[in-house]
């Protein structure tokens, strides 16, 4: 049942389109096909009618509501615990992490150290999905929701697809940003037309309107519900019927505000004393507000004027204004003193945080003890996992704070907050304030390196490298660690934006700065020498800090944990790669620590792309591309983009893979991070190339040959981009060049010493040399090499090329045998147009191939992919949905089509088929479908 009144669902007008769009969300909720929608309009645009609407509609659905207040927006989770409050008493169906979490984010209980947010998050998806349904949530005034609670929801919202839970989210249209990343549907309401328009003012003041009068009023307001309601109630008859002129201006659009204030100056002073206390009160609870207005010397009995005239009610056990913006027009008509009066009031009947931002509101100049109110508070947030409101409480005691350094630390620590809370932008121009404060040239570098990160982190590289790199320039005479930090924290956006020689200097320094205690520079050295080249040298640091890095906690150092996983699968050692990735993985998984798990997930999908866990790698690519875009993580963004892209070029899906490339392309702009570019190439060109479009595929693949030269000496020769051209060469006519590129190929993978480089060597020589005894021997060559570190996409491939090009050398059972080598593999891979092409080959040879399904496991979407294996690992449902953020519900739905698609009925014929069709799998690859929700 609900348990706020929003408004009273009578005197809509109009809105029939809208209505219907609302209605149909509330019956695909009862149908068990949940969603959620943003209402978007400007102030006054009848957006809490619509969702009244809803309310109405809703039937004998459970109705949740809240609405935000400006005044709340400070306090972490008190959106959330208004909203669930009904729900509360079922906490004991959430797994206990959840439930402890939640609980302690609502102040139900206490909690040692800091909670997950994430947890809240999944407690609040769980708790909303638990129930049969169906549910109606109605969340009006978006835009003052505080941050945690918004970021619940909106978590929620995404992932009500397959359960009974509608949501619907006003906002107004100045603040859709706070819920674009979230990517749900937005219903727009603009004013109404000019027929809905004369009808309202015909309900408000009926026989009394002039139709010239009417259609004025329509034009002057763009047909704004509030405004006309508040023009008409303030107009004469004379005016409306037309006998006395309209007043000039006219109260609309800019003047909304001063339309309320007149409302307001018109009272008596205790009644605006009262609508005062309750504009500035963060919790606006009736006992509260008494006893504050018990000490400012006015009697309760104002707050009750100002419930008859109309200006504020009662409900949900607080009292609230008509409208959102009478508490701006109370504000704005109150003079400082009498604020602050109001302030001081509040405070003393007020604790902690919510104490200590009254006493910091309206403080003009420093302000040592209400800044050190401030910064207790925001542990007290924080530790309630509201990083966002800690972030606000630091920066308010930073602008309270006279000391230079003082202030400067104050902004960084705000900043950190704001970062763990998703104000990327906030946290940017806090550390520039930061900067121009510092006077401690230390502090300065510890300001430099999260502004580093931050930079890195929203796709702006050039910007990051400058910055960290002239920042450690300023600090080595006087602390060679901290600069040897800021100079390792310069190579990732050096290598993002394509300048790896800038990156092997910023690594080389930092390594001769740390002599001393070289292991965390040197693993960053190894890195860039594998990129430029020096692979010998790469292996060699890798080897000698082995124990360094196992050393590295899998959360703390999960950057560059993810980063050494996948440049151990560039040095082709496979096991180790896949091992440290998986326990990022997992132990992201379990933290909750989803800017870890992003990445750890993307790198993992590029190294299964070498070791042929295509399901696997696709799967977790995907679920990382997600995250990537929630979290606005620019940088993996585009990289996840460019590796989805190969797969889905390998696998004959053109129109997807364009997309994904040109997702890449924006992102590798000018302004972005330009080092995406010779990767988005490289992709592109196999996709040319898979279609048969060799001289498109030159184009593209000699573009980041250029690319990668202009650079520098770099060795992006672990994308196998250089054997794609040489085979493009080769299959437009043009054996010279082929030859060419081929020589450059050679000269990099023989210095390697990597078995996959020079079974690459080994195929192009063989299909570019004219001698067929010469290229039968290469050919085999090639086998063997990628037998020794097996890779078996680039494999098939070998095996397809040997049998189609050397028809003339080795029996016909040879060629025959490679060619379903290369047939399995390339359908357990689902790389279709090689399939078809070794099927053809076959058939050609007098050997008709069977019509073969793709395995069952390719019907299956990532998500149910992974939904079913977790199953089949033993997890149960709600530790599914709590490992992969989603809804039981959702887990359900995926779960049941899993079934279907695999032909099973239960749990234990679940895990069999999988058993079955993973041991299928590995016989031509490694498929270890086990790790598809990576060791959670």
């Amino acid at each position: 049942m609900p348990f706020r009144v929003l408004a009273a669902p009578t005197g809509l007008v109009g809105r029939e389109p809208e209505r219907r769009a609302l209605s149909t969300m509330v019956e695909f909720a009862r149908a068990g096909r949940g969603g959620a929608m943003v209402v978007a309009g400007e102030p006054g645009i009848g957006k809490t009618a619509l969702l009244s609407h809803a309310m109405a509609a809703a039937g004998d659905a459970t109705v949740l509501a809240t609405t935000g207040l400006e005044s709340e927006a400070s306090l972490p989770y008190a959106a959330l615990g208004d909203l669930l409050q009904p729900l509360l008493g079922h906490l004991d169906v959430l797994p206990p992490p959840q439930a402890h979490a939640l609980r302690a984010a609502l102040a139900l209980e206490d909690h040692d150290g800091e909670a997950s947010r994430y947890a809240v998050c999944m407690a609040t998806l769980a708790l909303l999905t638990a129930g049969p349904g169906p549910i109606l949530v109605l969340v009006d005034d978006v835009q003052w929701i505080d941050r945690p609670s918004l970021s619940a929801l909106l978590f929620a919202a995404r992932r009500l697809t397959a359960d009974p839970v509608a949501m619907l989210l006003a906002v107004r249209d100045t603040s859709l940003d706070l819920v674009e990343a979230a990517q749900l549907d937005v219903l727009r309401i603009t004013g109404l037309d000019g027929d809905a328009a004369r009808r309202l003012l015909g309900m408000l003041r009926e026989g009394r309107l002039s139709p010239a009068v009417a259609e004025e009023l329509w034009r002057a307001t763009g047909g704004n519900p509030l405004a006309l309601a508040d023009i008409c109630g303030a107009l004469t008859d004379d005016q409306l019927t037309g006998a006395a002129a309209l007043p000039e201006p006219l109260p609309v659009r800019a003047g909304l505000q001063r339309a309320f204030a007149d409302r307001i100056t018109v009272l008596p002073e205790p009644v605006r004393t009262a609508l005062l206390v309750v504009a500035l009160s963060a919790s606006a609870a009736p006992e509260g507000l008494c006893t504050a207005l018990d000490l400012l010397g006015v009697g309760r009995s104002a707050l009750t004027e100002a419930e008859q005239a109309g200006l504020v009610r009662q409900e949900g056990g607080r009292v609230a204004f008509a409208h959102p913006l009478l508490r701006t027009a109370v504000q704005r008509t109150a003079g400082l003193a009498e604020r602050r009066r109001a302030y001081e009031a509040l405070a003393a009947t007020a604790s902690g945080g919510e104490r200590a931002w009254y006493l910091a509101a309206d403080v003009l100049g420093p302000d040592e003890q209400a800044a050190a109110a401030l910064i207790r508070a925001a542990d007290e947030m924080r530790h309630r996992t509201g990083h966002a409101e800690a972030a606000r409480a630091l920066h308010r005691a930073a602008e309270l704070t006279a000391d230079p350094d003082g202030r400067a630390r104050l902004l960084l620590a705000a900043a950190d907050d704001a970062q763990l809370g998703g104000g990327l932008t906030d946290a940017a121009v806090w550390l520039n304030q930061a900067r121009s404060l510092a006077i401690d040239p230390l502090l300065g570098a510890d300001i430099a390196l999260a502004q580093g990160h931050a930079l890195s982190r929203r796709g702006t590289p050039a910007i990051a490298q400058r910055v960290l790199a002239d920042a450690a320039e300023a600090i080595w005479p006087a602390d060679p660690r901290r600069a040897s930090e800021l100079l390792m924290a310069a190579v990732e956006p050096a290598l993002t934006e394509g300048r790896y020689q800038d990156a092997l200097g910023y690594a080389r320094r930092a390594a001769d700065l740390t002599a001393d205690d070289p292991a965390a520079a040197q693993v960053v050295l190894a890195e860039i020498l594998l990129v430029t080249g020096d692979v010998p040298a790469s292996r060699a640091l890798f080897d000698r800090h082995e124990a360094y890095v196992k050393s590295l906690h899998p959360v703390a150092a999960a950057g560059a944990l993810s980063l050494v996983g996948l440049c151990r699968a560039w040095l082709e050692d496979y096991p180790a790669a896949v091992g440290v990735l998986a326990d990022v993985v997992g132990a992201a998984r379990r933290a909750g620590a989803l800017t870890a798990l992003v990445r750890a997930l993307a790198y993992d999908a590029e190294v299964r792309r070498y070791t042929g866990d295509w399901l696997v790698g696709y799967v977790h690519a995907e679920e990382a591309l997600r995250l990537a875009r929630e979290l606005r993580e620019v940088a993996v963004l585009g990289f996840l983009s460019v590796t989805l892209a190969r797969y889905d070029a390998a696998r004959g899906r053109r129109g997807l893979a364009e997309e994904r490339l040109a997702e890449a392309g924006s992102i590798a702009g000018p302004l972005g991070t330009p080092g995406l570019l010779p990767l988005e190439r490289s992709a592109r060109g196999l996709l040319h190339l898979v279609a048969g479009e060799y001289p498109e595929a030159i184009a593209c693949l000699e573009g980041m040959r250029e690319f990668v030269a202009c650079a520098g000496p770099a060795d992006l020769d672990f994308l196998p981009w250089c054997a794609d051209l040489v085979e493009a060469y080769w299959r437009a006519g043009y054996p010279d060049q082929a030859r060419e590129r081929l020589a450059e190929l050679a000269a990099r993978a023989v210095a390697s010493e990597l078995p996959g480089r020079q079974a690459l060597v080994a195929r192009c020589r063989a299909i570019t040399t004219p001698d067929p005894r010469a290229a039968e021997v290469y050919f085999r060559e090639a086998m063997r090499r990628h037998r020794e570190r097996p890779q078996p996409f680039e494999m098939a491939r070998t095996a397809l090329l040997m049998a189609t090009t050397a028809r003339g050398t080795g029996g016909r059972a040879d060629r025959r045998s490679l060619l379903r080598e290369a047939l399995v593999i390339f359908e357990r891979l689902d790389a279709q147009p090689y399939a078809r092409q070794a099927a053809a080959e076959l058939a050609a040879g007098g050997e008709p191939v069977a019509d073969r399904r793709n395995s069952p496991l390719s019907l299956l979407t990532p998500q149910e992919l992974q939904v079913a294996q977790a199953v089949a690992n033993g997890m149960s449902n709600p530790e599914v949905a709590a490992t992969l953020f989603i809804s039981r519900k959702t887990v359900e739905s995926h779960l049941s089509s899993a079934y279907r698609k695999l032909g099973v009925q239960s749990r234990t014929q679940l895990v069999r088929r999988l058993l079955a069709l993973d041991g299928q799998d590995s016989g031509a690859g490694s498929g270890r479908l086990g790790r598809t929700v990576g060791s959670a």
